[in-house]
This record gives structure tokens, C-alpha cells and sequence, in this order.
């Protein structure tokens, strides 16, 4: 016998787009937050363009131990322990930020899930979906503005002519990835406001 699971969604044609529109929000969000591609700089002799994220970096110096001179490793990776993340702002940063995208991904698989399976998605949950959505908005907004406050670090520095401080880049220019952040963000505000009109169903009502 067939399984009654799949059946009629309970949400609006509202709904769908909120459905869509959680989707892109986390995409936009989670993408933007784990590439590197925040903050452009440059160091060493040859001028290497570096990048910055707020627990991740493109090309980063070291010292070669036959030569004794700093080279310049042409590679992206995260920072090896939190404590290596180069300041306060940034740490504060990576975990309020990762706890939003965290909030959008459990409200964006929800979402998909009540385009096809019934019940899920009433219009109490679809508000709370909205609710979490607004705090992750909040969060990962909160995140990208505490970002440049973390450019006076000496590591920063070095890659912005020296002169950067908090608020100030210096030499350095913004990179794509903070704008797709933020894009994530204000994605998760647009789905705030759909997500009041995003089910048909009341609590509580169930059909059989």
C-alpha cells in the first residue's frame, strides 16, 4: 500500500517562495561565511594578494627555514585553533555568525520538506521558522558589522600597508565574500516577513 506521507502541501503560494527564498538565504550565508574572500591585501616583495576570512585565509607568510627569509605560501586554509583566529572581533565574529548559518540551514531544510509532506509546516511554526530566521539575520548582520573592528591586528597590518585600524582598511580592499554574507543576511529578513503568510493551515488542524 502506498504511504499517505507524500501528500498535499499545507503551504501558500507565499509559502513556496519563503520554501525558495530559505533556501537561497542559506546558500547565500554559509557560502559567503566559509570562503575566505572578505578582505583583499597584499604582502611580501612580490606583492601576493591575500585574502581574509574571519577563521580562514588565502596565502599566509612563513619563515624558510634554510634561507631565513619570509615566503609567502600560496594556499587557503583555516586558521589551526580557534585561539589562531588573530583577534577578538573576529573569534566573536566566526561564532555568531556559524550559529545564524546554523539557524538557517534546520529553518531551510524545514521549509523544503513541507513543499512535499504534509503537516509539517502550520502557520505557528511557519512564524517560528520566521522568528529564527530574523535572530539568524541579526547574527550573521551582527557578525559582518564586528568584522572590520578586527583590522587594527597586526596580521591585518601587514597585508594593508600598515596603515588599517579598526574601521579603516588602509591599502586593503572589501572581497566578495562579505557582500554574499551579508546578502544572506538580508535574504533572511525578506523570509521574516513571508513566513507569516507562508501556511494555510492553523495549529493544531490536521486532516486524516
Amino acid at each position: 500500500m502506498r504511504s499517505k506521507m507524500i501528500t498535499r502541501s499545507t503551504l501558500t503560494g507565499v509559502g513556496y517562495v519563503w520554501a525558495f527564498l530559505s533556501m537561497i538565504s542559506m546558500g547565500l550565508a554559509c557560502t559567503g561565511f566559509y570562503l575566505p574572500y572578505w578582505l583583499k591585501g597584499t604582502m611580501g616583495n612580490n606583492n601576493t594578494t591575500v585574502f581574509f576570512g574571519t577563521f580562514r585565509r588565502c596565502n599566509y607568510p612563513t619563515l624558510d627555514s634554510t634561507t631565513g627569509a619570509i615566503t609567502v605560501i600560496s594556499e587557503c586554509g583555516r586558521y589551526t585553533t580557534f585561539s589562531d583566529i588573530p583577534n577578538l572581533s573576529w573569534q566573536i565574529a566566526t561564532i555568531v555568525i556559524g550559529v545564524g548559518c546554523g539557524l538557517t540551514i534546520l529553518v531551510a531544510f524545514t521549509a523544503i520538506l513541507s513543499c512535499c509532506i504534509k503537516d509539517i509546516i502550520s502557520r505557528g511554526v511557519a512564524r517560528l521558522g520566521g522568528v529564527l530566521q530574523l535572530l539568524a539575520g541579526l547574527l550573521i548582520g551582527a557578525g559582518c558589522a564586528l568584522y572590520p573592528n578586527g583590522w587594527d591586528s597586526r596580521e591585518v597590518q601587514l597585508a594593508c600597508g600598515g596603515t588599517s585600524q579598526s574601521y579603516a582598511l588602509g591599502s586593503c580592499t572589501m572581497a566578495w565574500a562579505y557582500y554574499v554574507t551579508i546578502a544572506g543576511a538580508a535574504t533572511s529578513f525578506l523570509c521574516t516577513c513571508l513566513s507569516c503568510h507562508a501556511s494555510r493551515e492553523k495549529s493544531g488542524s490536521y486532516g486524516l
